[in-house]
């Protein structure tokens, strides 16, 4: 345990200094928080998470993803995922979470990755259009270069949001975008993926190579539902007039 955390901790400094000058929008966030009473906040700014799921938790969206019988079995999957994290880091086990917009994909993915920070392993979001943007014109920096091979290469836990929009690219892109994933295999490191349709639905998209290593390294996990923000209006509003109210 202590090799890891200080493992950890020298990929904390390592990896702020590095985040200055290839993530500029992260480092202002960071700039923004006191680093030593906000470790988790700090942690979860240099992982790329939004801000909006700092706070989210696995019980509430359980909750809603139980409405639908079918994703009970997908619910299990997840509980013995989280409960078997240190397992899945050692064998680079990771998952693909595919379904509809709006049925806590994403969510479920950073849910992980939260976990994760808290037992010190080291952890990056990034969304398919922050790949795209890096594979497109981050070649042309040295610095930013620096930054997107040192998350390939050493974070524990990898999430890629949105898989599908990656491979809408030239020839040339795909090949730094292949390199991603080929590189976490060889170094036997968790990839997490998040995707509109099931693998097999994605085997052209992704070519044999690829879906090949995604059948041998990730556990698929389906779920079915209507997209929550369909209901966000009313609750939204809902919470407007409450607000009016306590005043």
């Amino acid at each position: 345990m202590m090799t890891k955390k200080k493992d950890f901790w020298n990929h904390y400094f390592r990896f702020r200094e590095l985040t200055q000058f290839g993530n500029e929008k992260v480092y202002q966030r960071l700039e923004n928080i006191d680093s030593i009473k906000k470790w988790l906040d700090t942690n979860y700014i240099l992982a790329n998470i939004p801000q909006k799921y700092f706070k989210f938790e696995l019980d509430k969206i359980k909750k809603r993803i139980l409405t639908v019988e079918k994703n009970y079995d997908s619910i299990d999957k997840i509980d013995s995922y989280l409960n078997n994290l240190e397992n899945a880091v050692k064998k680079g086990i990771g998952l693909y979470l595919s379904g509809p917009h709006g049925v806590a994909k994403t969510t479920i993915s950073i849910i992980i990755l939260k976990e994760a920070i808290k037992q010190h392993y080291k952890c990056f979001f990034c969304k398919s259009s922050e790949i795209i943007n890096f594979a497109r014109s981050g070649w042309k920096s040295e610095d930013r270069k620096i930054y997107w091979d040192y998350i390939v290469d050493n974070t524990d836990i990898l999430v890629v949001d949105d898989i599908v929009r990656l491979f809408d690219v030239s020839e040339k892109e795909r090949v730094h975008i292949d390199e991603i994933f080929t590189k976490r295999d060889d170094a036997n490191k968790v990839t997490i993926i998040t995707a509109n349709h099931e693998l097999r639905d994605n085997k052209d998209v992704f070519g044999d190579a690829l879906y090949s290593n995604f059948k041998e390294r990730l556990i698929e996990i389906d779920l079915i539902g209507d997209d929550y923000r369909d209901l966000l209006g009313e609750k939204l509003m809902d919470e407007l007039l409450e607000k009016k109210g306590d005043k």
